[in-house]
Parts: C-alpha cells; sequence; structure tokens
C-alpha cells in the first residue's frame, strides 16, 4: 500500500479501520458490538473471536443481531440490559467490573469500557465494549483477602497470648513491688525508729554537756573541775556516736539529700582542723594545713558533707597517731570531664594491714577487734564517709603501712563558680548584693506573722517603703488610698484570699490598677497554682520559703531598676548589728536535730538575729497549738502556714511532713502514716525550742531594744491619741514610734498595728473605735 505524502481523508479514515479490523481478529480483550432494537431491547451485532470463545460460540461463526435471550436466557440477558440501558441514559463512556459465566459455565470478571453510539437524530443505535479478563487479579485478591482474614486469626492468638504474658507479668510485677514496698516499709520503721531514739537520747546529753559547760563557770576545786572536764569530753563523744547513727540511718534508708551551695574550702578545712587541734596538742602532734593556690578559692557543693567527711578524717588520724603529726592537703583534681576536689589525710600513725584495709569502709568495722578495745569507736565514721563521697559522685581509698602511717584521700565532683559571686569570711554566701529601693513604695499583704518577718527583715536592706496589710479586703482598701509602686499578695489568707483581691484590684475604676505590678507569694509551686495566679491577672510568681534572691530579683524586674545601685544605707547600719547574735544560743539551736541552723541563716542573708527572732516568733505562735483538737479547715489552714514557718527556721523535715500530708489530704488518703510523724515532730521541735530559748529569755528581750511594757503606760498613751483620732488629725502619726516599741512582743501588737493601718488608710473613725475598745480592755470594764 502506498500511502499518499499529503493529507487524504479517505485514505486516513481506511487505515485506521483497517488496523481497528486487525485489532478486533487478534486481540486477547473481548470486544463486542451491540445494536439497539424496538421495545428497549438489544441484540448482539457482533463481536470478535476473543468474546466469542467465552461467549461459548464458534470461533468463525457469523453473529449478526443475535437474540442474547434466545441464547442465554431472560435473567443473564436482563442483567447486561440493565447496564446498556445506563450506558445510553449517561449518554458517556463508562468502565465498570462485572462478574460474568462463560460458555463452559466457570466464572470470569471483567472490566469493561462501554460506549453509546448516537446517530444524527441523538437516537442510541449502538453499545459497543472492549472488556479485559482481570479473573486472575479477583482470584489474587480473593487469596490476599483469605490470607488476612488468617492473618487475623493469628494476629488475635498472639493478642491472647501476649495478654496472658501481660497478667503473668503484672503478677509478678506486683509481687515484687510488695516486696519492695516491704523492705521499704521495714527500712523507714527503722529509720523512724532510730531517729526517735537518737532525738530522746540527744535531748539530755545536751542537758549534760549544756550543764557541764556552765559548772565550768563556777568555783570549782580541782576535783570537781576534773569530773566535770571527764563529764564533758563523755558527753561530747555519746553526742557524736548518736550523730554517726542517725546519719547512717539516714544514708541507708534514703533521706540524706546533697546540697549545691557556694563555699569556701578554705573555711571548712579550718573547721575540721579546729575540731580536732585541742586533742591533737594533748598528744603533742603537729597539725597542718597544704591548700594548693591554684584551688578556687570558692567551689559550688556541700559543705556540709565534705566538712563531715573531713572532720572524720582528721579526728581518726589524731586518734590513730602517738608522736609525729596529722597533715591535710587539698587541691584540685581535673580530667577531661570535670573539676573534683581532692583532699589526702596524712598521719604518722600505727598504720593498717592491707588485709584489713579493704573492710575499713564497712559498717561498724576497724582494723581489728584488739584496736577497737584500745581506741574505741563504732567503726561508723568511715562507712559514712564513703556513702558520702558516693552520694556526691565521688570515692574514698585508703593507702597504708603498718607502723608508718596511712593516708586517706578522697575526690568529690564539684562546680567552680561564676566570678558574679561573693562570700564573706563567717561563711555566709551572699549573690546578691540589695538594690537601693528608697525611692519606692510597696505593700505588703500576708497574715503570717512569720512571713512578714522574712520578707521586711529582706526588705530592711533595701530602704524600699513597705506598708502591711493582712487580707485582701485591706488590700484593696490600702490601694484604693495610696498609690503603690508593687504589691505582694499572699494567696490563702483570712477574710479575702489574695486571689479575689487581685481580681476585685484590677476592676477597680482608675486604669493605673491595670498596670500594678501584683507578685503571687504562696508555698503552692504547681503549674497549676502558676496558671491560677495568672488568671487571676497577677504578674509573677514568688514561692515559699522565699529566697532573698528570688525576692530581689522580682523587684527589679518590675520596680525596672536595670541595675543594682550598691547596697541601701539600710543595710550598711544593720552590718553591725548581725554580729549582736548570742554564739551560744545560736550553738544550742543548733543542737537540735530538727533543725538546721546553718541552712536557715544562709537563706536569710546571713542575718543571724533575723533567725533568732523568727524563731521566738514561731515558738510564741505554735506553743499552744494542738494539732489533733484543730477542725479540718483550722487544721488546712495551720498546715499551710506551717508548712513554710518551719522551712524559714529550718525545720526541713517538718516541713517536708507538712507538704506530703498535705498532698494526702488533697488526695482524700483515708489512713496516713505522715500525720503521727508530722505531730511527733512539731511538739518534739517546740518542746526543744523551750529548753533552748528560756534561758536567753532575757538576752532576746534586750536585743528587741523595746521600751519595758506597761498596761498604764500604755492606757495612759492610747488616751492621749484619742483627741487626735476624734478631729481627723495625721499629728497621731508621731505617736505611733513609741506605741510600736511598748507593745512589741505583747499580745497588743496586733491591735497597735490596726490602728496604724487605719490612719494609713484615712479611716480615723475605725481607729478611734479600736482605740476605745483597747482602753476598755485595758481597764478591766
Amino acid at each position: 500500500m502506498n500511502l499518499s505524502h499529503v493529507y487524504n481523508k479517505e485514505e486516513h479514515d481506511q487505515t485506521i479501520i483497517d488496523c481497528f479490523l486487525q485489532m478486533w481478529r487478534y486481540s486477547a480483550d473481548l470486544m463486542f458490538i451491540m445494536a439497539v432494537e424496538e421495545g428497549d431491547e438489544f441484540s448482539l451485532y457482533d463481536n470478535n473471536p476473543a468474546s466469542k470463545a467465552v461467549m461459548g460460540l464458534e470461533k468463525g461463526a457469523e453473529i449478526h443481531r443475535l437474540n442474547l435471550r434466545v441464547q442465554f436466557g431472560d435473567e443473564m440477558a436482563e442483567q447486561v440490559y440493565a447496564t446498556y440501558r445506563e450506558v445510553i441514559i449517561n449518554r458517556t463512556p463508562v468502565s465498570i467490573e462485572q462478574a460474568g459465566m462463560r460458555g463452559d459455565g466457570s466464572r470470569i470478571y471483567f472490566d469493561t469500557l462501554f460506549v453509546p453510539i448516537f446517530d444524527s437524530n441523538g437516537k442510541a443505535v449502538f453499545v459497543c465494549g472492549v472488556s479485559r479478563d482481570i479473573t486472575k487479579i479477583k482470584d489474587a485478591e480473593t487469596v490476599a483477602l483469605q490470607a488476612n482474614e488468617k492473618l487475623l486469626e493469628y494476629s488475635v492468638a498472639l493478642e491472647s497470648i501476649n495478654q496472658d504474658l501481660d497478667r503473668k507479668v503484672q503478677e509478678r510485677t506486683k509481687e515484687l513491688e510488695d516486696a519492695k514496698r516491704a523492705v521499704e516499709e521495714a527500712l523507714e520503721a527503722k529509720s523512724s525508729f532510730v531517729a526517735r531514739m537518737s532525738h530522746e537520747i540527744r535531748t539530755p546529753i545536751n542537758a549534760v554537756i549544756g550543764l557541764s559547760h556552765l559548772s565550768l563557770k563556777t568555783p570549782l576545786n580541782m576535783e570537781q573541775q576534773d569530773y566535770i572536764n571527764k563529764i564533758l569530753t563523755s558527753g561530747e563523744v555519746l553526742l557524736s556516736l548518736v550523730n554517726d547513727v542517725l546519719d547512717f540511718s539516714k544514708i541507708e534508708a534514703g533521706k540524706m539529700g546533697i546540697e549545691e551551695v557556694l563555699f569556701s574550702p578554705r573555711l571548712i578545712v579550718e573547721h575540721a582542723i579546729n575540731m580536732s587541734a585541742l586533742k591533737a596538742k594533748e598528744k603533742k602532734l603537729t597539725l597542718t594545713v597544704d591548700i594548693s593556690p591554684t584551688l578556687p578559692t570558692m567551689l559550688l557543693g556541700d559543705p556540709l558533707r565534705i566538712q563531715q567527711i573531713l572532720v572524720n578524717l582528721v579526728s581518726n588520724a589524731v586518734k590513730f597517731t602517738e608522736r609525729g603529726g596529722v597533715c591535710v592537703r587539698l587541691y584540685a583534681d581535673i580530667d577531661s570531664r570535670r573539676f573534683s576536689l581532692r583532699s589526702d589525710v596524712i598521719d604518722t600513725g600505727i598504720g593498717i594491714a592491707k588485709t584489713f584495709s579493704d573492710q575499713l569502709f564497712q559498717s561498724f568495722q576497724q582494723a581489728d577487734d584488739s584496736i577497737t578495745r584500745e581506741f574505741g569507736g563504732t567503726g561508723l565514721g568511715l562507712a559514712i564517709s564513703r556513702q558520702l563521697c558516693e552520694l556526691m559522685g565521688g570515692k574514698i581509698w585508703v593507702n597504708s603501712t603498718v607502723g608508718q602511717g596511712s593516708t586517706f584521700s578522697f575526690t568529690v565532683p564539684l562546680s567552680v563558680p561564676t566570678n558574679k559571686l561573693t562570700h564573706d569570711e563567717n561563711g555566709i554566701v551572699e549573690g546578691h548584693t540589695a538594690p537601693n529601693l528608697s525611692q519606692y513604695h510597696i505593700l505588703l499583704v500576708e497574715d503570717n506573722i512569720i512571713n512578714q518577718k522574712v520578707i521586711l527583715g529582706y526588705l530592711g536592706d533595701t530602704g524600699i517603703q513597705v506598708d502591711v496589710a493582712e487580707n485582701g479586703e485591706e488590700a484593696i482598701r490600702m490601694v484604693n488610698n495610696k498609690d503603690y509602686n508593687l504589691v505582694f499578695m499572699d494567696i490563702q489568707m483570712p477574710v479575702m484570699d489574695g486571689l479575689t483581691a487581685t481580681r476585685k484590684i484590677r476592676k477597680l475604676s482608675h486604669s493605673k490598677y491595670s498596670y500594678l505590678p501584683i507578685v503571687a507569694m504562696t508555698a503552692h509551686v504547681s503549674q497549676e497554682a502558676k496558671k491560677q495566679s495568672a488568671s487571676a491577672g497577677m504578674n509573677a510568681h514568688l514561692d515559699k520559703p522565699i529566697k532573698k534572691a528570688d525576692l530581689y530579683k522580682i523587684l527589679q524586674k518590675h520596680l525596672n531598676v536595670k541595675e543594682p545601685h550598691g547596697a541601701s544605707q539600710v543595710a550598711s547600719l544593720e552590718l553591725g548589728n548581725e554580729a549582736d547574735a548570742h554564739p551560744d544560743l545560736l550553738s544550742n539551736l543548733s543542737a537540735i536535730d530538727t533543725l538546721d541552723v546553718y541552712e536557715a541563716v544562709k537563706n536569710l542573708g546571713g542575718k543571724k538575729d533575723l533567725y533568732i527572732d523568727l524563731v521566738t516568733a514561731f515558738h510564741k505562735k505554735y506553743q499552744d497549738v494542738c494539732l489533733e483538737k484543730r477542725s479540718r479547715d483550722e487544721f488546712f489552714s495551720t498546715l499551710h502556714s506551717l508548712k513554710s514557718n518551719s522551712a524559714y527556721i529550718g525545720a526541713f523535715t517538718l516541713s517536708s511532713y507538712c507538704l506530703a500530708l498535705e498532698n494526702e489530704l488533697h488526695n482524700e488518703v483515708v489512713h496516713s502514716k505522715i500525720f503521727p510523724l508530722l505531730v511527733g515532730t512539731f511538739r518534739e521541735l517546740l518542746d526543744q525550742l523551750g529548753v533552748v530559748l528560756i534561758p536567753y529569755a532575757s538576752f532576746i528581750a534586750a536585743n528587741v531594744k523595746h521600751v519595758v511594757f506597761s498596761e498604764a503606760e500604755l492606757l495612759k498613751k492610747l488616751e492621749e491619741i484619742i483627741p487626735f483620732l476624734k478631729n481627723s488629725d495625721f499629728l497621731v502619726e508621731s505617736h505611733f514610734s513609741v506605741l510600736r516599741q511598748m507593745v512589741r512582743g505583747t499580745k497588743y501588737a496586733f491591735d497597735i498595728e490596726h490602728v496604724i493601718s487605719d490612719v494609713q488608710n484615712v479611716e480615723f473613725e475605725d481607729a478611734e473605735v479600736k482605740v476605745s475598745q483597747l482602753i476598755l480592755a485595758l481597764q478591766g470594764d
């Protein structure tokens, strides 16, 4: 066939017809043409050989308008006719998957493209189709579905096995947890027993030591003085043993915590040396200290525990050395990972055989029984030292030769602080200079007298002017009557809580109340509590017990003090008074096992006078409180304040009991194990505070520097100010300083503060009523 070089429609159409005719003859796909007949019927106009084979027709049979009803029956014909009608109605080509029967009766699946053909008048004349045999694909899908069903059966079976295994694992886990709980309860019981016994023993020991010191100050003959010194020495040894047993019990029960604070390594070595200096002098031993010049002057770690290790090692070295001396070396041990402090305690004592050195750091162990008999001791000191080293991530070891002495060494990883922190010579760490805020005036809203003392003590260093309100209602009245730069707002208070007060302040008419900084103060430190504070309109959240550094940061941020302007004048005036704190009183308070005086004073910025004031206020506030007899609401309130107040004075165990019990009460725990521990610790602390504070009552009173209280003098002064109040005369304020001095430390202190508050809020009538009622009470009418 010769194709023309130009487009010839007849030639072009004929070529297409010829090609499609060949495809019709040889294609494996089924092709057919259905003619549209009268009465909505159809006939097979023609089909290709592949289609004839499937339909069971002879390969060369001539087909022309074959009646399918006659050939295959009405049922099958009607099924295919319905499809044709749908195609004609759509008037567009349609692709449909269908199931059918071969001529031999076997099932076949098609994917068929139906194309309707219309004449020039739009009348349907043919439905053409091309069907592809997809039987194998469908069979594969069937196999896949069957496999999936099997897989599902296997999954169900496997899930059943897993559930059974999980149940067994849970049962085993519960058994292990029960066993663990039983061990923990046993350890807790043991620890509690040891702690209670240590406390019970410590009280009479403190009396023995204290009375021995007092006796030595009285006229004694030589024999009596010798007896008292022996009693004193024995008491101190016994106290040391009790402390060792208690520390060992705490470590064993996992209750020994490690802190990270700034400290001077030189000071803790000096303390350790001083503890053994007298004994070394008696034995004519030399005590030397070698501190590397490259060792940083300040480090971050737990000075109390490091000092405890050094005291143990130095006292042991002095005990087991008869001639020569003891040297303490302190230097940096730096590897590629971090900085560590290393100490070597070297003595010229009796030495230790290699066979005994491995057991030295075990509980209740010494080199052998003969040494125990000769030198005494429980053998707990080195065991405690090892455990403390391990708690801090360090290690301890010994190198020794019999007859030549020993070297006990330990390392503990520490951090080197930045140069922003400073340190004073008394060992109190101070990381933030008090800013000069004398140009600002703030409102403190706090009902707890101890919290007031703490915050006012901190704020005293800044020179800031402070007014005090005891509940939210008073705060709203005072904010309405005076412009403040900032408000510190306690959350839980009588009359009106801090959240409600803040919401009401934010709703006050003047726009300035929308921008007044209000800082929440609460012992609830959860994220939920902080969200509640923020939603009430508070700008920040200050956690109790309040840290001075946090307080200063809040003030500087919200008062827009970019840099501290140096220490305030008030702070410089008060520095001289800190040395007035009686050292014996602080020492005796430190002897109370449940008080961490060092930590509490450190948290108060080294203010020892303030600490004594807080301890005295704590004892006065709670000495007559019986927790067991309080109603539920009263108990909740007392527990909440006791949590932060006990932390302020260093009674951290009591504070932790309060927190734990508070959580139990919120979770509605029926049988609390914490409550009896809390009550016992609370009563014991108050009893011990009473024993310690009573002998120093005169010193505390003198340190307060107030006028000797007289009801008659107070009555006279109140009668003097009545006319000023009647005339709403602000000259009455000139009498407030004397009134405060007269009632300080008495039950009338709060009454006078309320009167002063009323005058400051221009509530002269309320102040007059309060003064009149107080006069009547003093007159006994």
